[in-house]
């Protein structure tokens, strides 16, 4: 139903379907790569934003490598640093703005490159596009 808050891999829409949202919950992310947040798109776009964060107050100071495919395409890829969890954020310590296209299966994958474990989340949130009706309006 619109509106619920779902974890997991679904993406969700307001009522009114101008918004969309997918979180994570958090997760354990460890020295192998693990998907923390898979959904797909249907005919909307998304103008969204990605925020990776620690899921948990303990700063550990490990390094973790964030990638966010499209279509299993590598569309970006960083490294959040050590320094990256001196405190804990929940606003998100690096937010990463992308337009979603329809038809796309995004997938966040997370992998701690400390070789340690961390208690990862990733939340992504959208304005929802529609798009141009092409054609005549009386068809």
């Amino acid at each position: 139903m619109s509106g619920d808050t779902v974890v997991g891999n679904a993406l969700q829409f307001t009522n009114d379907n101008k918004f969309a949202y997918a979180y994570s919950g958090a997760k354990t992310v460890t020295a192998t790569p693990s998907d923390l947040l898979t959904f797909q798109t249907n005919s909307e776009y998304l103008v969204g934003q990605f925020k990776p964060q620690q899921a948990v107050a303990a700063a550990t100071g490990n390094d973790i490598l964030v990638n966010i495919y499209f279509n299993d395409i590598l569309i970006v890829g960083y490294v959040m640093g050590k320094n990256a969890f001196s405190e804990y954020d929940p606003s998100g310590t690096t937010e990463t703005k992308l337009i979603v296209p329809p038809f796309t299966t995004v997938r966040v994958e997370m992998d701690n490159l400390s070789g340690g474990s961390d208690t990862m989340a990733v939340t992504f949130t959208a304005k929802v596009g529609m798009p141009q009706r092409v054609g005549n309006l009386d068809d």
